[in-house]
């Protein structure tokens, strides 16, 4: 715990050590809001039973969905930033010959990317209720809770299993973008998954995100507790342990994979 800490202190202090920064990226957060409670406001106008399981709000819809998106996001990239990161200065090897295993440091890297997540994902909901009459008070806290936690471990494995790619590819922009806007269309982080075809429907059943984002409106919107959402829990679960497993599988064979083809320095 104490080395998790020492990471997460030194992550934090560069982060803050550029003010202007981080100030500006907390504005462009509070931007965002004011664009879809705009776009909210335009959507509530109309009745739409596709949003009567959550409440019939639409800016409530979406503040959830961004917010638990973010937490997606962040897991998806920044294993892979990391090493990355790694790769262009050099200091990969050396890492590598740390006495600390990487998948370790990986991990703890992460630790302040998620406390910022879940920094913002107080902040979407709670100046959606503040500001926005965003209604909160049949929010379910525990479940809220362990939905985030279980959604934090199903894409931390998705991440991880990205940085192995990052390892022997070097590069991946590309496909990560555009997994990404598979992942946000079909797991309904803008709008109901009801809009869409059923096959792709179907496919949605295999995004983790999907039941997340599913579980944690009900929880937040609705006040359904462990037991009413005992089905997405049991889906997440078992995302939570297949994928950190694959991932972490997948990262050790990329890096003697890496090793034996000399090709750790290479950028």
């Amino acid at each position: 715990m104490r080395l998790a800490w020492e990471f997460f202190k030194r992550d934090a202090r560069i982060a803050l050590s550029y003010k202007a920064a981080f100030s500006v990226q907390m504005l462009g957060n509070l931007l965002l809001l004011g664009i879809f409670y705009f776009i909210g406001q335009l959507i509530d106008r109309s009745d739409n039973p596709m949003l009567s399981p959550y409440g019939g709000s639409y800016l409530a819809f979406i503040l959830i969905g961004l917010a638990l998106g973010d937490c997606a996001g962040v897991s998806l990239t920044t294993f892979a930033g990391q090493i990355r990161e790694g790769q262009l200065t050099g200091t990969l090897e050396a890492t590598l010959l740390s006495p600390v295993p990487l998948p370790v440091i990986l991990v703890y890297s992460s630790l302040w990317s998620y406390f910022l997540s879940a920094f913002r994902f107080v902040l979407y909901v709670g100046l959606g209720a503040l500001l926005y009459g965003v209604s909160l008070h049949q929010a379910n806290i525990l479940s809220t809770l362990a939905i985030f936690a279980l959604t934090i471990l199903c894409f931390a494995g998705i991440g991880i299993l990205w940085a192995s790619v990052i390892m022997l590819l070097k590069r991946g922009e590309a496909i990560l973008t555009t997994g990404g806007f598979i992942v946000i269309l079909v797991s309904g982080v803008l709008f109901p998954r009801s809009l869409l075809p059923g096959w792709i429907q179907t496919l949605a059943e295999f995004v983790p995100l999907s039941h997340a984002l599913d579980g944690m409106r009900l929880a937040i919107l609705h006040g359904d507790g462990i037991g009413e959402l005992g089905a997405v829990f049991w889906k997440l679960a078992v995302f939570a342990v297949v994928l950190p497993a694959l991932g972490f599988t997948a990262f050790n064979r990329a890096v003697t994979l890496a090793k034996q083809r000399g090709s750790l320095a290479e950028y």
